[in-house]
């Protein structure tokens, strides 16, 4: 019986896998009958790798204590089932996805899921603190509001707008690393749209024009000069929102076994 393990080099442990091999992956193959462990290490896999994978083998060959194993280094001495194995693995990884399988390291795959969590969730959450102006007590057709609590409600959004300029940052960082165009472009759109709304936010008390009555502490607000200003921040979030989602779809259909 053949097992496949390949190295988790965020873990710096072995998992067992017995369907998709990458390039840059470094993996083992254990023939249980004939007490044999073959190591392959990809064209894109690099030496740092190989080194804390190969310390990381005694760890999993004691979990075998009952076979007395014997590890083969060179490919050439692989068997043909072995090699037959390895290009099984190979052809159904790009069987997948050809195209799609362009991250090459667990870590940039993980940080990358999250930050992209982080991109479409925290606009939304500004959206909706934005949203919560319309619950403001009404006078007249007017929102009447603190400039305490308006100064609060500005800021809130400001601070989850910067924050995620910061995660699309990480995001065009992970792209130009991996070489991942869609990433790349999706993280530019988004960082162009972000600082466009975050600049647009800093007018702070000039966004709006305040209605007669409103004093140093208390400001009134057409709702409909609200709804207008709601709609210009909700269009633009939508533009980067929607290819994000679309994103993470592809993303967690393409890469799931790597990041859970």
């Amino acid at each position: 019986m053949l097992r496949t393990f390949i190295f988790d080099d965020s873990k710096s442990q072995w998992k067992e896998e017995e369907h998709e091999l990458l390039l840059h992956d470094m993996c083992v193959i254990l023939d249980e009958e004939k007490e044999l462990i073959y190591l392959w290490s990809g064209s894109k896999s690099n030496r740092k790798r190989y080194k804390k994978g190969y310390i990381q083998l005694n760890e999993l060959i004691s979990n075998f204590p009952e076979l007395n194993i014997q590890v083969i280094l060179a490919k050439k001495n692989f068997p043909v089932e072995i090699q037959k194995k390895l290009e099984i693995m190979l052809e159904s990884a790009k069987e997948e996805g050809r195209n799609t399988l362009l991250f090459s390291r667990f870590l940039t795959i993980r940080v990358f899921f999250v930050s992209l969590l982080g991109v479409i969730i925290l606009p939304i959450i500004s959206l909706l603190n934005l949203s919560t102006s319309l619950f403001w007590p009404i006078s007249n057709l007017n929102l009447e509001v603190t400039s305490a609590t308006f100064k609060s409600w500005i800021n809130t959004s400001k601070i989850l707008l910067l924050v995620t300029i910061i995660i699309l940052g990480i995001n065009l960082i992970i792209g130009l690393i991996e070489i991942e165009n869609q990433v790349i472009i999706f993280s530019i759109v988004g960082l162009i749209i972000c600082l466009g709304l975050l600049f647009y936010l800093n007018f702070d008390i000039y966004l709006f024009l305040f209605q007669n009555g409103s004093t140093l502490t208390n400001f009134y607000i057409l709702k409909s000069e609200m709804l207008f200003f709601i709609s210009i921040n909700f269009l633009p979030v939508l533009i980067f929102e929607i290819p994000n989602m679309y994103k993470l779809i592809t993303f967690l259909n393409t890469y799931r076994k790597f990041i859970f």
